[in-house]
């Protein structure tokens, strides 16, 4: 058993002056039933199956998590403490339930319209997650991984809304505004106590990079914490695969050729190997087209084989809706690949 006062020792408090707002936040941001089941597409089902309340039970873990980067920005824009026990707590039951591959997958297919840097925040962790287990980190050093990853930007809710919400570039003092982040959520973390400095040392070093080229401090190598790489690469990665005001997002595809071409001299490769090996470039829901022209969508995904998931046939090589479902695996059809996958504006939905 993993005793989370081995991982944080400080004790959480809340005043009770919070518990009213808090309790009645959490209750607008509770997710009902029905609002869950409209989540995954499905209408007036009477008896979920097994199969079925596993994928409620993501899109519940997926919420409670979003729902606790809500309210650590709000505590944090009104200078009020920060408890890990209850991050911890909810990581501990996602490692234990093996659910970490799961919340990866569900958190790449979560629409473009979250509150960007609350579902980034939550994106980061289960990426993190999911290059922990392909380390084959042990519970603490999970623990340490995901907290460190959930709690990394605390420091942007400190940057005034306007620069985080402007529409275009940002102008070169914003930028600077911006790469003060670590420092600021260094120090907010700080202000737990000594047995905190883990956890502020990691988020001060996210933006560092192996070459020296990174902030604040230039570090280079081993100078950098190996959870601290992890969590930059994953930070990295997925705020490609979002939109930006200022740009499109990346496809999965182009966003992981970018990083084996220029994030070799950045991250160590370790690192870089276990990335590779643990992200899907054509994760579930994801629309592809195919060598014959048809066009279909990804129902699973196989690691030793990433190139050649399974695909749910929509339509035909010559456009025409398929009526009945028909499933093929890539890997047992050798004539058939991917050519490529179709964003949101090119998927059959839009059609």
């Amino acid at each position: 058993m993993v005793r989370f006062s081995e991982i944080i020792k400080v004790g959480d408090k809340t005043s009770g002056q919070d518990a009213p707002r808090k309790a009645e936040k959490e209750e607008k941001l509770r997710l009902s039933d029905s609002q869950i089941l409209k989540a995954m597409g499905e209408k007036d089902i009477p008896d979920p199956s097994p199969e079925e309340n596993a994928s409620l039970e993501v899109v519940s873990h997926y919420e409670k998590f979003v729902e606790k980067a809500i309210e650590i920005r709000d505590r944090v824009v009104n200078d009020l403490g920060i408890s890990p026990s209850p991050i911890l707590s909810d990581l501990h039951y996602v490692i234990e339930n093996n659910l970490i591959d799961k919340l990866y997958e569900y958190a790449m297919s979560t629409p473009d319209d979250y509150e960007q840097i609350i579902v980034h925040n939550v994106n980061v962790t289960f990426t993190s997650l999911r290059i922990g287990k392909g380390m084959n980190y042990e519970t603490k050093r999970f623990l340490q991984l995901g907290l460190a990853a959930f709690l990394q930007n605390v420091g942007m809710y400190k940057i005034p809304e306007h620069i985080l919400r402007k529409k275009s570039r940002l102008e070169d003092f914003e930028v600077e505004i911006v790469r003060k982040h670590p420092e600021q959520s260094s120090q907010i973390l700080s202000k737990m106590g000594s047995r905190y400095q883990w956890l502020a040392e990691i988020v001060l070093q996210v933006h560092e990079r192996s070459d020296g080229s990174g902030y604040p401090r230039g570090l280079r190598g081993p100078e950098i914490s190996e959870l601290a790489s992890i969590i930059g690469l994953t930070d990295t990665f997925t705020a490609m695969i979002k939109p930006r005001p200022y740009r499109d997002k990346f496809q999965r595809p182009e966003a992981v050729k970018y990083i084996i071409k220029e994030a070799k001299r950045l991250f160590p490769p370790k690192i870089l190997k276990v990335f590779l090996n643990q992200i899907s470039l054509f994760p579930v829901n994801t629309y592809v087209r195919l060598n014959n022209k048809s066009i279909g969508r990804v129902v699973s995904t196989d690691q030793r084989q990433p190139l050649r998931p399974e695909i749910e046939l929509l339509y035909d090589a010559l456009g025409s809706k398929l009526q009945k479902r028909e499933i093929i695996r890539l890997s047992e059809n050798p004539l058939l690949y991917i050519v490529e996958s179709l964003d949101d504006a090119k998927s059959p939905d839009k059609a």
